[in-house]
């Protein structure tokens, strides 16, 4: 106990103002998820922390596993009504996920995140889109399309400025490059990038090592 409290002694006085601003404003962000968003959402687990989020609509569908940590700016949405239709949308968070500033959640069916997923700032994923067949309708009344619900496998990483579609559904260890727009299904162990995105890498287990798809092997769902 008396090696912990001086360990911790020592990283608060390796702290400058900025550090000592950032911790107070840490523990300010656990207080209020543990002791106000855990009796708003649908679950929230041990460890987590939510900085202040720009919009969150459905809590109650939004479930959130343990130690996971949002930035601010975050929009999580979970439709329950629209254009005169119910819709049981369901948003998971696994544990050990990390959220950087401005990730934008948006379902009406279900958005899946595996365990340890990483984004990267101004992330969008959103598994429907508006219909525009009926042009007599408003806009912001069309119906919603979808392909399926997202699904993200575990250790993910989806770089800044990325759009994820409905029906896309990534294996484990895959990694998004920033700026891309993913709209098809990729494998585990996959490096994908562009718009739209393609896969352009993949991991060999035998060399241990990452190499590059050429055009004669395409190993994209």
């Amino acid at each position: 106990m008396y090696k912990i409290f001086v360990r911790k002694y020592s990283a608060f006085k390796r702290m400058d103002f900025f550090d000592l601003f950032g911790y107070a404003k840490m523990l300010f962000c656990k207080a209020k998820t543990r002791w106000i968003y855990a009796y708003l959402f649908g679950k929230i687990g041990k460890g987590v922390w939510i900085k202040k989020p720009a919009q969150i609509y459905g809590a109650q569908n939004i479930f959130i596993g343990d130690d996971v940590r949002i930035e601010r700016g975050g929009i999580f949405y979970a439709v329950k009504y629209y254009g005169g239709k119910k819709y049981n949308s369901r948003i998971v968070l696994g544990n050990g996920t990390f959220a950087n500033r401005d990730l934008n959640l948006t379902s009406a069916y279900e958005i899946n995140i595996g365990k340890e997923v990483v984004f990267g700032p101004n992330v969008f994923l959103t598994d429907f889109d508006h219909g525009y067949d009926d042009v007599k309708k408003s806009r912001l009344q069309t119906d919603l399309i979808s392909k399926g619900p997202i699904n993200i496998g575990d250790r993910c990483w989806i770089g800044a400025n990325s759009f994820i579609g409905s029906g896309v559904e990534l294996g484990e260890y895959c990694v998004v490059a920033a700026n891309s727009v993913v709209t098809k299904s990729f494998p585990a162990y996959s490096v994908i990038a562009g718009v739209p995105a393609k896969l352009i890498k993949v991991y060999d287990p035998s060399i241990g090592s990452w190499i590059k798809v050429n055009k004669k092997t395409c190993l994209e769902k």
